[in-house]
């Protein structure tokens, strides 16, 4: 979900025009819209509407226009209960996209955003995968054909054309024209989504629909060399078209997948991103776009590439109204592309022209187009081309002309609004409680009944699944689900339900992937770590065991992965199955191996394990090391709790010895080198709950050496005994001609045997007594080994 967004209020503003109740927009005047952003927007405002309580019982509503936003909002609005009628002049839904072979795709237009080549447009309904137009609306018709079966709630009334829109009282009068017969309808509410228009005219040159492209500018060889052309605009469609005339055999999402694979697309969005962050719409970014984009673009070889692409048949001329480069006006990607051309172009001595200014007239003659009102390099452009593809923008006004000067209107109230807060110029993101809203519905209003509860169970799963993967447009690192894997790392073992981590990447390519595999173990069973099948053999060899992931297909928020703190999450953890533990000891009494343990000791256990526990958390090195070491003893590198809950009851009585030692020896939780403990003025002591080192049990170190450490606390032990060091004998003996150095004496030890077993179930005074002794048998020894080297 988009971090920040509109509220339902504000979604419905966008929509409507003040004091015009009832009468609803959906795109018009906006920058910037696709296809899935209307399917998007339909979904948003449906869901405001409904939830707000716009509408009343008994009201009629009608929808008007049967395009992507027209067939989304209709369905939507039935799902949710309400009956609503569908008009077009068609007898099909998306006539306009049914024959087309330009591309549609759901979010190619989004970059640099994550996911932004996902082919799959990820809706609860009416969703489609990237394709032709041809290609798409045959299967969306389909669905739509379904839902409208078992929606009694709409209807589609056919072969409508909207000729007069105007209100009447609180209702909307609508006249339509069917069979050359005039029918008239009144409304509460209406949705008008009848697309954006035919491309606005200029003289005598009427653009072709974006739609319905010709063979002006197709793939095909020009018969004649050096066929001039002049392209006008700065939006999607122009841009999209400078690119077709000069790549040779350009297929725009073939190109595209190309263009972020020669480059290296992190770097490429990272630069993107300083240039596009915070510009107003329309802000000129070419001077921007030139100092940071073209430099990455160049690096990478991206421009000696398209260099070889170019075609050199053609001779064209770019025109914008201002900036080529406008923020907002086109799509990011685009516009890095058309750069990436463009200086192509120049290295290759191809020349691309570029004029600027509004074009108020085309004239046709023998030789071909000429334009009025525009510039190269300051002096009026009076070539004349062979082809002027113009793509200036729908023609609104026309488009929308039945409802009179409302149009206007709501020009006027959006724009207005877009000045004041850019996000209402931006399509909303689909977040996940209206996709799971639109789910259920369609679930319970369309399956068959015996299936409700294993379909939603089936959706209410899916919702708990988190995906790891290279995302295809920016080559990051990603995740997508419903909640992000440091959301759940931060619960844990407390997770409601259990959650699946499917991975789709090799261990060695995602950081710290063994941390994750101890997260999976100590959450208990709550989140399950499942692998792809290209990466399974990989991650069972460091978590044998691992599941096949099923093939990722989850239409859920996409963002970076990051696991940085899921060493703190899984530690976090730990602290809590510690104190749980702990609680438990304390309301028994007792604790598994240790025994019974005296009232007034567990009290003092609770005191220090409760500042401890404040001081641990609030810093993560101290704890990871006062942890590592509870969990494994080892001289070398650290080695952290794996996560096993099997280990946790040698930890807890591991954790009850040390605040118990505490009563009697003052002891501090540190980080240090060869424990986690310190104690006097520079003692080093190890709690422990470790039962072995490797395949050896801890009484196999004997010696002071083999521990580095003055105290012992060992909770899975009751038989380690380290001997007192060796004396130092030299020359037969003579321990006078010796050298002397200081020696490691033997530690203090309290560890799980019976001696010890017993004082913890004894009086306060008693333990305190037995630690005291232990500790001054230590002072003692320091001492003794402190005059042998003075002496």
């Amino acid at each position: 979900m988009a971090s920040i967004e509109l509220s339902p209020e504000e979604l419905i503003s966008a929509a409507t025009i003040p004091g015009k109740g009832g009468l609803y927009f959906l795109g018009p005047f906006t920058p910037r819209i696709t296809f899935f952003s209307q399917q998007v927007r339909a979904l948003r405002l449906a869901r405001a509407l409904h939830e707000l309580g716009y509408f009343k019982s008994g009201q009629g509503i009608g929808v008007v226009g049967a395009g992507a936003a027209g067939a989304t909002m209709a369905v939507a609005l039935a799902l949710l209960g309400h009956k609503v009628t569908l008009f077009d002049q068609s007898g099909e839904i998306l006539h306009l996209q049914s024959g087309s072979t330009r591309l549609l795709h759901p979010h190619i237009y989004e970059w640099p955003q994550f996911g932004s080549l996902d082919d799959r447009a990820g809706l609860p309904i009416l969703d489609w995968s990237a394709g032709m137009g041809k290609v798409v609306v045959p299967g969306l018709r389909t669905d739509f054909n379904t839902l409208c079966a078992g929606l009694t709630d709409l209807s589609f009334e056919k072969g409508c054309v909207l000729t007069k829109l105007e209100p009447s009282g609180k209702e909307w009068a609508l006249t339509f024209k069917r069979n050359a017969k005039l029918e008239h309808r009144n409304l509460d509410h209406v949705f008008l989504t009848m697309g954006f228009g035919d491309e606005l005219p200029c003289g005598a040159v009427t653009p072709e629909d974006y739609w319905k492209p010709g063979a002006i500018g197709t793939n095909a060889t020009e018969a004649v060399k050096d066929t001039t052309y002049v392209v006008s605009g700065n939006g999607d469609g122009a841009l999209t078209v400078i690119l077709g005339l000069l790549i040779q055999d350009f297929e725009h999402d073939k190109f595209t997948r190309e263009f972020l694979n020669f480059s290296r697309p992190d770097k490429l969005r990272e630069a993107a991103d300083k240039v596009y962050t915070s510009k107003a719409l329309d802000a000129d970014v070419e001077a921007e776009l030139r100092t940071t984009v073209l430099p990455i673009l160049s690096q990478y070889g991206v421009i000696e590439t398209i260099k070889k692409k170019l075609r050199t048949d053609r001779i064209v001329t770019v025109n914008a109204n201002g900036s080529l480069f406008a923020a907002g006006r086109a799509s990011q990607l685009n516009q890095c592309m058309v750069l990436a051309l463009l200086e192509a172009a120049e290295v290759a001595l191809l020349t691309v022209a570029r004029s600027n200014g509004f074009v108020t007239a085309c004239t046709n003659s023998d030789a071909g187009v000429t334009l009025t009102g525009t510039a190269i390099a300051g002096v009026a452009d009076t070539n004349t081309y062979k082809h002027a593809i113009l793509r200036h923008g729908p023609n609104i006004e026309q488009r929308y002309s039945p409802a009179g000067n409302l149009i206007g209107d709501y020009e006027a109230h959006i724009k207005k609004l877009i000045a004041t807060n850019q996000l209402f110029g931006v399509p909303p993101a689909l977040d996940d409680e209206t996709y799971d809203l639109f789910e259920a519905k369609r679930i319970k209003r369309l399956e068959h009944a015996a299936t409700h509860s294993a379909a939603l169970a089936a959706a209410t799963e899916k919702r708990r699944v988190i995906e790891i993967a290279i995302d295809a447009a920016t080559k990051v690192l990603v995740e997508r689900g419903c909640r992000s894997v440091a959301d759940i790392a931060q619960e844990c073992e407390q997770l409601p339900e259990r959650f699946w981590v499917d991975i789709h990447v090799a261990p060695d390519n995602l950081p710290y992937p063994l941390d994750l595999v101890r997260l999976a173990r100590a959450s208990g069973q709550k989140i399950e770590l499942r692998a792809g099948s290209e990466v399974l053999s990989a991650w069972n060899d460091i978590a044998p065991g691992i599941v096949k992931a099923p093939t990722p297909s989850s239409a859920r928020h996409v963002s970076q992965y990051g696991s940085v703190t899921i060493a703190d999450y899984v530690d976090a953890c730990l602290v809590r199955l510690l104190d749980k533990g702990i609680q438990a000891a304390i309301a028994a009494q007792a604790s598994a191996m240790l025994g019974s343990i005296s009232s007034q000791i567990l009290g003092l256990i609770s005191t220090t394990w409760a500042g401890w526990k404040v001081t641990l958390s609030a810093d993560p090195k101290l704890q990871f090391d006062f942890l590592r070491w509870l969990a494994n003893v080892e001289q070398q590198a650290a080695k952290p709790w794996s996560g096993d809950h099997g280990s946790l009851k040698h930890m807890v009585n591991a954790l009850i010895m040390i605040a118990a030692t505490h009563a009697g020896e003052p002891l501090t939780p540190r980080s240090i080198a060869n424990g986690n403990l310190a104690f006097a003025s520079n003692g080093v002591g190890i709690g422990t709950g470790c039962e072995g080192i490797g395949l050896q049990l801890l009484s196999s170190r004997t010696t002071p050496d083999d521990w580095d450490a003055d105290a012992l606390i060992l909770a899975a032990a009751n038989e380690v005994i380290v001997s007192d060091p060796a004396g130092t004998v030299m020359d037969g003996g003579d321990a006078g001609n010796s050298i002397k150095a200081a020696r490691r004496v033997r530690p203090a030890i309290i560890q799980n045997d019976k001696r010890w077993r017993t004082h913890l179930g004894d009086s306060l005074a008693s333990w305190k007594q037995a630690v005291e002794l232990e500790f001054a048998e230590w002072r003692e020894r320091q001492e003794k080994e402190l005059k042998r080297i003075l002496k």
